[in-house]
């Protein structure tokens, strides 16, 4: 891949892959896939970077994580069927109004209403806010639910409290299941999703040295980010990202900007425990590029990134095998000078 290719499909990325497309400009085929060393810091992540959606589950917190993601998964699908199999026999709904429903069937057949009379209906996410144990057998789970009526409506948040019960079979099934009133979602809620980016963060081998940070707007209504990258033979690009809310498309969307003179769009979705980033845009040259890659967060100092798909003009390219960023410790505080 010819040096400009391989800029434009760095600013595209934005970070975290970075590093795997420069060793392939290198004509380096054997990438490498051991990961930079992770820096060590004793600074505990501040509250307001740290990600609405953990990317470390406690492994007691695992089995209600995935039991979220197979509820999303089946109003997805509109399978009320595979709802109610999250469910207790003798389980109990009530709904944000305060409609009370009683057993497994009867919350089945609510759902299967529920999707004949909102065939639009969108549950986008579920996020978990605390699990709490209260014995053995039983645990107490608390969080919210970000809905709409449509693709094309305003977005909700609901809070809940679900009561869980182990069976004998070693699987948690929902119990009592109480939702709260709705409350419209701000933007800068739904950027508070993409907390985790906040930072500075650092990629490093034989090639190059890429460095990006992200940080609020002073207005909180975007992150801003800012991305060098500087090959160890004296090549250098950078470029600045602006991510924010699109509430026409309903979709976090970023615009990116290289200082070759190429401009980029791109949208965010959340799939499960993982982010992909829609993005298209053109170079300097007047080629035409689109990716598409996925974020994973696997904890609040180190991201794993992989590109699924990268056309350049006409030119398919190969995808690129996973690697990682890391985020950089905090300066330590320079001593003082003696008096």
């Amino acid at each position: 891949m010819r040096l400009s290719t391989l800029l434009f499909s760095i600013v595209m990325a934005i970070s975290v892959g970075l590093l795997a497309l420069l060793r392939t400009s290198a004509d380096d085929d054997t990438p490498d896939s051991s990961p930079p060393a992770r820096p060590v810091s004793d600074k505990p992540v501040a509250a307001a970077e740290a990600p609405k959606n953990p990317p470390a589950i406690p492994a007691e917190e695992r089995p209600f994580w995935d039991s979220a993601q197979q509820f999303l998964d089946a109003y997805a699908r509109r399978d009320a069927a595979a709802i109610g199999g999250l469910f207790t026999k003798d389980a109990e709904f009530v709904d944000e109004f305060g409609e009370q429903t009683q057993g497994r069937a009867a919350i089945v057949t609510m759902f299967q209403g529920v999707f004949e009379n909102s065939p639009q209906a969108m549950m986008e996410a579920v996020q978990i806010e605390r699990v709490r144990r209260i014995s053995d057998q039983v645990a107490l789970e608390e969080g919210y639910v970000i809905s709409s009526e449509a693709p094309d409506a305003p977005r909700y948040r609901s809070r809940y409290v679900a009561l869980h019960s182990l069976a004998k079979d070693g699987t948690w099934r929902i119990n009592t299941l109480k939702s709260r009133g709705r409350e419209s979602v701000d933007r800068r809620e739904h950027l508070a999703q993409l907390a985790w980016l906040i930072g500075e963060w650092v990629n490093e081998d034989t090639q190059a040295v890429v460095h990006t940070t992200c940080n609020w707007s002073p207005d909180g209504n975007y992150l801003l980010r800012e991305f060098t990258i500087q090959t160890h033979d004296g090549r250098q690009l950078s470029g600045v990202q602006r991510i924010g809310w699109d509430p026409a498309r309903h979709k976090l969307r970023s615009w990116t900007f290289d200082s070759e003179g190429g401009f980029f769009t791109g949208l965010w979705t959340q799939d499960g425990q993982q982010w992909l980033l829609t993005s298209t845009g053109v170079n300097a040259a007047g080629e035409t590029v689109t990716a598409t890659s996925s974020y994973q967060v696997v904890d609040p100092e180190l991201i794993r990134w992989t590109y699924r798909s990268l056309i350049v003009g006409d030119q398919v390219q190969k995808d690129f095998q996973s690697v990682t960023m890391v985020k950089r410790p905090p300066v330590p505080n320079q001593a003082q000078p003696a008096p």
